[in-house]
């Protein structure tokens, strides 16, 4: 390779550095804005379930399920940005391992497949562009071989997903779906109470709610700690 190519590939693989740090650190903010949102929702989802209000926080709770999709995706997406980053840093030092090149762009094509990303479409684009400009050179100039390295790539993909997961877990606090199942609980019980208050039995509410007598009792004892119902006992609640 001539020194005038040498410096057209080494030109293309810095701007290409530049783009990709600049997607990366954009990916870090989108993650940062998902994750206060994700805790204003966290919020508004215990707020509601103190004001008995199940029918908000569960409109909240599932808004919750759907940031998270999102951010697995940015996780996803960040993580294989930051691999292409540290590879381009590599061959820039490195014209020996200029045959690398077309496993960048299975990345960036690995990127877009994991999910939309918001504005960034346009960097990826330009990434790409001077990425294949530079394999088109190495590969009319040179005797070097171009290794797409598959198996190793999509290594890389499988890898990158399995972290976005654990770092979802780790990062975004547990929605409290246990207590958002026990208030649904509650209101069935409260709902059924209402429907048969003229005949109402906790073996035949536990039948029909398909729950057991003694979780029947706990949430009836509860409603009436809340208030929510006044139960005369003679041998069972009417």
């Amino acid at each position: 390779m001539n020194i005038e190519n040498v410096e057209r590939v080494r030109f293309l693989l810095r701007e290409s550095l530049t783009d990709i740090e600049l997607v990366s650190y954009n990916l870090d903010r989108i993650v940062r804005n998902l994750r206060q949102k994700d805790s204003e929702y966290l919020q508004k989802v215990s707020f509601f379930l103190e004001k008995k209000d199940h029918e908000r926080a569960r409109v909240y709770a599932h808004e919750i399920a759907m940031l998270r999709k999102v951010a697995k995706i940015i996780y996803h997406s960040s993580l294989l940005v930051l691999t292409i980053k540290l590879r381009l840093e590599t061959l820039i030092e490195s014209e020996e391992l200029y045959g690398m090149v077309p496993s960048l762009i299975r990345l960036l094509s690995a990127v877009k497949e994991a999910g939309p990303l918001p504005n960034l479409e346009k960097e990826f684009m330009g990434v790409r562009a001077k990425l294949e400009e530079a394999a088109a050179i190495i590969t009319s100039s040179t005797e070097i071989k171009l290794d797409t390295m598959g198996d190793e790539v999509e290594k890389v993909i499988k890898d990158a997903e399995k972290l976005a997961l654990m770092k979802i877990e780790s990062t975004f606090p547990k929605v409290p779906q246990a207590i958002v199942a026990k208030e649904e609980a509650k209101q069935r019980v409260f709902e059924y109470l209402k429907a048969n208050s003229n005949a109402f039995s906790i073996e035949k509410c536990a039948e029909d709610l398909s729950m057991n007598r003694e979780e029947v009792e706990k949430l009836l004892d509860e409603l009436v700690k809340e208030r929510r119902v006044i139960i005369k006992r003679e041998e069972e609640p009417v």
